[in-house]
């Protein structure tokens, strides 16, 4: 009789990820997705280059070690990505929980324990964006410490290949479908705010923006009418959903008052959040890489149907 296979349910979150390309006010160049994603492909093949010595890099707040463990690229702009992390400074004297044997101080503070973290990053079609699907893991790394450390690692990129641009990646929230749960307790909804990009506004008005010490995001205000208690519920899903299928709609943020008093409920607080049911290894009990992958492929597949 075979060993038991076991499994965890271990949480994903969803974020939406671009990259900013920085270039000399001269250069009219478009903005191509194709070109971010070999400039991308390259920086993580680059990266891989490295010795783990270079590739490391070190959160002195968490006291962790983060490093590219590796990437597979299925197509142009779709990876699977591992990355690994260790702490340290973390030195306890240890026990058999069994026994209850005292086993003492076994581990140094440059001692730590590998822990893998796993991301899916899909090119979304039709829009100059990435969609990603983070493994939430207490143990683990976060999406801003990723995002940080391919930061670092782009622009030591960009040094070291003489690439012409300097390129930043952002992440954004991908919202939960509670944003529009939340708003049907609502008793009263006054105001929706947008935040957009104001070189997506094509409006005299934005002349006057069009100086670099002004914020890039417009947020718009919209009141409702004056004898109405509500925004029509299907105005507000149509803005949610051409926010999930378009990225020119950054934020939504709506106020209003419900039966605890006033509320705000806003896109970027509400993270959608899936829970995969995932084969462990070993004594070490992380998530098997090549299922988590697999079926998280599988539930991305779902949501775009």
């Amino acid at each position: 009789m075979g060993a038991e296979i076991k499994r965890k349910n271990v949480p994903i979150y969803f974020y939406y990820l671009t990259i900013a390309k920085q270039k000399n006010a001269e250069d009219g160049s478009k903005y191509s997705m194709d070109q971010i994603v070999a400039s991308f492909s390259a920086m993580l093949q680059h990266v891989l280059s490295q010795s783990l010595s270079d590739r490391k890099r070190n959160l002195t707040t968490s006291e962790k070690i983060v490093w590219l463990d590796s990437v597979k690229e299925l197509t142009p702009g779709n990876y699977d990505i591992i990355f690994k992390s260790a702490k340290y400074n973390h030195v306890r004297k240890e026990i058999d929980t069994e026994t209850m044997e005292e086993l003492g101080l076994r581990k140094r503070q440059q001692d730590g324990d590998e822990e893998k973290t796993h991301l899916c990053i899909r090119l979304a079609k039709g829009q100059h964006r990435f969609l990603a699907v983070h493994e939430s893991n207490h143990y683990g790394i976060s999406i801003k410490c990723i995002i940080d450390y391919l930061n670092a690692k782009f622009k030591q990129y960009s040094e070291e290949c003489n690439d012409n641009y300097l390129y930043t990646l952002i992440h954004e929230i991908m919202p939960g479908d509670d944003f529009l749960t939340s708003l049907k307790k609502a008793k009263t909804t006054s105001f929706i705010t947008l935040t957009v990009s104001k070189d997506d506004l094509n409006d005299d008005f934005m002349r006057f923006a069009n100086r670099t010490d002004i914020s890039d995001e417009v947020q718009i205000l919209i009141k409702k009418p004056r004898k109405a208690k509500k925004f029509p519920e299907n105005l507000i899903k149509a803005y949610y959903e051409d926010m999930q299928s378009n990225n020119k709609i950054k934020k939504i943020a709506v106020k209003g008052t419900n039966e605890s008093g006033t509320f705000e409920a806003a896109t970027d607080l509400i993270k959608m959040k899936h829970y995969l049911t995932v084969e462990t290894e070993g004594l070490t009990n992380e998530v098997c890489s090549s299922e988590f992958f697999n079926k998280a492929q599988t539930f991305i597949d779902e949501t775009r149907r």
